[in-house]
Parts: C-alpha cells; structure tokens; sequence
C-alpha cells in the first residue's frame, strides 16, 4: 500500500511540474511573438513628412531610402571613425565600439574592415581585438 501511494505522490509531481513547465514555454512563446511582432512593426512605418512642398518631400523621402538598414551612412561613420583614430592612434577597436555603442556593432566592424582594405587606417592584431592606427 505505502508503494502504490508513494507511486501515485511521484505521478502527481511529475504531471504538476509537467504543467508548469507547459506554462512557462507558452509565456516565452508570447513573450517572443510580441517582440517579433513590435520589430515588424517598427521596420514597415513609413517616413511621414508634413509641411514640406512636393517636391523636397519627394527628395526627402527618396534620400531617407537610400540610407542603408543599419540606418548609418556610410561615409559619415567613415570620417568620425578616422577623426576618432586621429586623436587616439592604437586606441583598441573594442573601445571604438563603446565610443559609437549608437551603431550597430556589425556594421562599424564591416567598415573598419573595409577602411583597412582600402588603406585608410591600418589594424594591428592584439590578443582578440586590433589596435587602429591612422593609414
């Protein structure tokens, strides 16, 4: 009798945390909808422009476009990439990441690397980062 009560006490146990681990995963599952669902949303919003004539609203509109998915120009991140180095020859390209943490860290290490390819800045490998020196 003790082991058949004993087997009945472990089935409850194994059936209620069963349960709630089914709970669980179906908040996470929500949880992850709501942020994917958030994130589509904000990529799809168009760019509203008001009180602009026709025209410049149109050249907004088209430059706004061509800005790339990061939402960084290329050129711009460019020139304070190399005004930084400036002032910091050898400064770390880790460190370059905290100084601009308002990019996204992929990008900004595509254009490191393709300076370097073009011979705007040199890198020197240290440990698992680089040292940037102006080219």
């Amino acid at each position: 009798m003790f082991w058949f009560i004993l087997l009945l006490l472990l089935a409850g146990a194994g059936f209620y945390f069963y349960q709630k681990m089914m709970t669980i995963e179906r908040e996470i599952r929500a949880e992850q909808e709501v942020e994917m669902a958030s994130a589509t949303t904000a990529q799809e919003q168009p760019v509203v422009v008001e009180d602009v004539e026709s025209e410049t609203a149109a050249a907004v509109v088209e430059k706004k476009e061509e800005t790339p998915a990061g939402g960084i120009e290329p050129a711009r991140v460019e020139e304070r990439v190399l005004a930084e180095i400036a002032k910091q020859p050898g400064i770390k390209q880790t460190e370059l990441y905290t100084i601009f943490s308002a990019e996204n860290k992929k990008q900004l290490q595509r254009v490191l690397k393709e300076m370097a390819d073009n011979g705007q800045l040199k890198r020197e490998k240290e440990g698992s980062s680089y040292l940037l020196f102006p080219g």
